[in-house]
């Protein structure tokens, strides 16, 4: 029997139970367990610690972008500093600048004048220029009066999407013929490299007028190229009649084209005031171009100038009353 008060062994229990664990020691620290969470303050500081590289590039970042802006702000700053200082040099500079400019245009301008009111001097122009250069005129505007068909009916869409109609006017009354005045100032005339130079310039002013009169209409209009036509055959008959008479010669030659153009609207029906101003226009601007090669032109070489000119101012003449008069709806019949 066990003693008393001591109580028996359970069957099993071979786990010997843990011993218990020292005492602190007087005034000492606690002793951290194994295992155990490390202390509060070095937890924090190696967060602390892990937060301070993002800070400092977020600074560096917002720095970096504000320098950037203020370096913009200078730029912006010295461009408008001479801006202004180009002005200044220009309002300074300017009344002589246009002074100069005048003086150089207005001897021009009055000769200019002169050929045109020019009525009493005997013609001295060969007859064979005034036909060459009537003659082809009447064949580039004919190419021209085609192509604007093509460029009207088909190339308009394509063409409205990289230019719109007034660009198109001016490119072909005014841009491209300036163009070619200039690139072709020293070629000679008279080759058929350089007619076929002009009617390439007619086909692509063609395309171009035809876009930019697309979808306007007009009551009616005359065939451009019948006007120079009229004159070239006309001019010789009228001068074998009247010789070098100045006002004969050129009233015979411009009258007979007015006139056939009114007769041809009359018989096609089409004759109304659109019609007939567009035939005044073309017979003028041919007449003021005979005044100009009567005072000017002096050598065959330069009559491709002059095809180009009459060109030019046909199709300008042509988006001027198309503009003014043109409506978006056809006419009624």
């Amino acid at each position: 029997m066990a003693e008393a008060g001591q109580q028996p062994p359970m069957e099993g229990a071979g786990v010997t139970a843990p011993e218990a664990a020292p005492p602190p020691q007087e005034g000492g620290a606690p002793t951290p367990q194994e295992g155990g969470a490390g202390a509060p303050g070095a937890g924090g500081a190696s967060q602390m610690g892990g937060l301070a590289p993002g800070g400092g590039q977020e600074d560096a970042s917002i720095a970096f972008v504000t320098k950037t802006y203020a370096n913009y702000v200078q730029d912006i700053q010295q461009a408008a500093e001479g801006l202004r200082q180009r002005a200044a040099t220009l309002q300074q500079e300017g009344p002589a600048q246009l002074q100069q400019l005048q003086s150089q245009i207005q001897p021009q301008t009055q000769e200019l004048i002169q050929a045109l009111q020019e009525t009493q001097s005997p013609i001295g122009l060969p007859t064979s220029s005034v036909v060459e250069i009537f003659g082809w005129s009447s064949i580039l505007l004919l190419g021209a009066g085609i192509a604007s068909i093509i460029g009207g009916y088909v190339l308009s869409p394509i063409f409205g999407i990289f230019i719109g109609r007034a660009g198109a006017a001016i490119l072909a009354t005014l841009a491209l013929p300036g163009l070619a005045a200039y690139q072709l100032n020293a070629e000679d005339g008279s080759t058929a490299g350089t007619r076929f130079q002009l009617l390439m310039l007619a086909l692509v002013q063609g395309v171009l007028m035809g876009h930019s009169i697309s979808y306007t209409y007009l009551s009616g209009q005359p065939l451009g190229f019948i006007t120079p036509l009229v004159i070239a055959f006309a001019y010789p008959l009228v001068a074998g009649q009247v010789g070098t008479a100045h006002v004969p010669l050129l009233g015979g030659a411009v009258g007979a084209a007015f006139g056939v153009q009114l007769a041809v609207g009359l018989v096609s029906g089409s004759l109304s005031f659109s019609y007939f101003l567009l035939s005044a226009l073309y017979s003028g601007a041919s007449g003021a171009l005979l005044q100009i090669a009567f005072k000017n032109l002096n050598a065959p070489s330069r009559i491709h100038m002059y095809q180009i000119l009459l060109v030019a101012s046909f199709l300008f003449s042509k988006a001027l009353v198309y503009g003014l008069f043109g409506s978006a709806e056809p006419p009624k019949a």
